[in-house]
């Protein structure tokens, strides 16, 4: 576990709640985005241990069955390591069904937030349903995003499960002031410190791995969207064999949808 910085950093995701509420009505699928300026923000800046096999294991043992998040609507934040500058934000939020989750990234080279990458349903009996952008049709392009997605939201309630310690920061005056005039609030924000030790003796008392997912393939069918309009949704596999692991690399990147 990486000591922690006397500078903390500032969630990005304080930037994509504008970003929703302002777009989501031109997002490929349906995002809630009601709530979303005041949704809580976890931020995970040490993405090596949120990698970590410790933290996959874990993430297992909370597959099977509902997800509880901690607060209706939460985005969480995991600093990419490889490409400074950018990170990945699941915005989960709970629904009558279970939870729904919304994969973006902040593309660095244009300074701009990506259109959705990548929607999971989380049903009760374990079974992430999910789907990428359209434009995404080859397996090999999409099968990542599905990765992160359903990795970063598992890992995280994991991680939130077994008492993961939570330094809780206030964004500064100075850095709120753009955001606030458009609405955005909650400004306090929880960072997570990793302790790979501790989550390893959790998964030990927890007797192991046996809780899993039942991962399947979604045959391609016509889903009506909240709007009335009908989209084809294509078959695909879902899940992987990571079994959710995050993906540290990619090789394509979206324009935002602004």
């Amino acid at each position: 576990m990486r000591s922690p910085s006397p500078f903390p950093p500032v969630p990005l995701a304080y930037a994509l709640k504008r970003h929703i509420h302002r777009y989501a009505n031109r997002f490929w699928c349906p995002v809630d985005a009601s709530g979303v300026l005041s949704a809580p923000v976890y931020l995970f800046p040490d993405q090596t241990s949120f990698d970590s096999d410790e933290v996959q294991l874990l993430s297992q043992t909370i597959m099977a069955g509902p997800l509880r998040l901690p607060h209706e609507r939460v985005l969480f934040e995991v600093t990419e390591q490889l490409h400074p500058g950018a990170s990945l934000v699941a915005y989960a939020v709970g629904t009558e069904q279970g939870v729904d989750a919304f994969l973006f990234r902040f593309d660095t080279r244009r300074k701009l937030w990506t259109d959705v990458l990548a929607r999971a349903s989380f049903l009760p009996d374990g079974v992430a349903d999910v789907e990428a952008h359209p434009t995404l049709v080859d397996p090999a392009e999409h099968t990542p995003y599905f990765q992160a997605l359903t990795g970063m939201v598992w890992r995280a309630l994991g991680l939130l499960s077994v008492g993961t310690q939570l330094r809780e920061h206030v964004v500064s005056p100075l850095r709120r002031a753009s955001l606030a005039k458009h609405g955005v609030r909650g400004w306090t924000y929880r960072i997570a410190e990793i302790d790979t030790t501790k989550v390893a003796a959790e998964v030990a008392l927890r007797g192991g791995t046996h809780a899993s997912p039942r991962w399947h393939i979604r045959r391609g069918h016509w889903r009506t969207l909240a709007d009335g309009r009908r989209v084809f949704v294509r078959e695909c596999e879902v899940g992987d064999q990571s079994r959710g692991a995050v993906v540290k690399d990619y090789r394509m990147e979206l324009g935002s949808a602004a």
